[in-house]
Parts: C-alpha cells; structure tokens; sequence
C-alpha cells in the first residue's frame, strides 16, 4: 500500500487552520471524523496524542506525519493539510512544520501502515516537490501532484 492508495481529495484540507500543534491534531481528526463519519473520535485523538507523546513526528524540512493504530477505525487512513505558516511541531531540524499527513490505522494493518509511513517519506523528500505542494492551493491541485 502506497499514499496514492489512500489519498482521498476529501481528506486534503487546504488551508488548515489551526496555529498549534495540539490544536492542529484535533483539527486533522475531525476532518476524519466529519469524512469517514467516525463515531469515536476522542479515541482517535487519544491515539495520536499519546503516540506524539512517545516522540515528535515532526520530520524536519516542513514535513509533520502525525500517526497512531487504533481499533476505532477500519482501514489505513489519510488525512493531509497544509499550513499557510508553519507551525512548531518540535521537528528534528528545529523549524516548523507547514505539511501534516496523519496516518491512522487498525492495529491489524501494521504492515500497510509502515508502507504509507515510508512512502510519505520517499514522496515528500524531494525540495522541488515541497515546493511545489507549498505552492497548491486546493484539494484537486494536491491529487495531481501527488499522481504526476
């Protein structure tokens, strides 16, 4: 399983806006939620807070891939959001962080999920690409470089 597998145009908000990184979890979840028509979400939040709580995902470069396994949902999902500034996310380099993709899946997808994790990574590596999705301005814009 790769992001294109999972990226959904209706779980791309642009711009996020929150301007804290406990405010910008809980804005992530309920566009989860308010998509999937979750029930639970004080349980998906919980999930991610405590896995931020183990160790900052924030990546450095701009990058954030805040994430957690959950049986409150059914299958690995994606939430991507962009900042209009970045935001403090305790990154490794230190900077903030302007591009989240929350990853949330059951706990038995392990291997799906590490798969997104990875591919998030390997997509979102190259300087030309951040900038260009730094550059995207709607849902649709996001999908098509994301495909391309």
């Amino acid at each position: 399983m790769t992001l294109t597998d999972i990226l959904d145009r209706d779980l791309i908000k642009i711009p996020l806006e929150s301007t804290t990184k406990h405010a910008l979890l809980e804005e992530l979840v309920d566009v989860l939620v308010e998509k999937k028509r979750l029930r639970n979400r004080d349980e998906l939040l919980d999930a991610v807070i405590a896995r931020e709580s183990l160790g900052s995902t924030g990546l450095g470069e701009g990058i954030a891939i805040p994430h957690a396994k959950t049986s409150a949902i059914e299958s690995v999902s994606l939430v991507l959001g962009i900042t209009p500034d970045p935001i403090e996310f305790d990154a490794q380099d230190g900077k903030g962080s302007q591009f989240f993709f929350l990853v949330i899946a059951p706990e038995r997808e392990a291997g799906a999920y590490i798969e997104v994790l990875a591919s998030i990574a390997r997509a979102t590596a190259s300087p030309t690409f951040r900038r260009l999705l730094g550059c995207a301005r709607s849902a649709d814009e996001v999908m098509r470089l994301f495909l391309d």
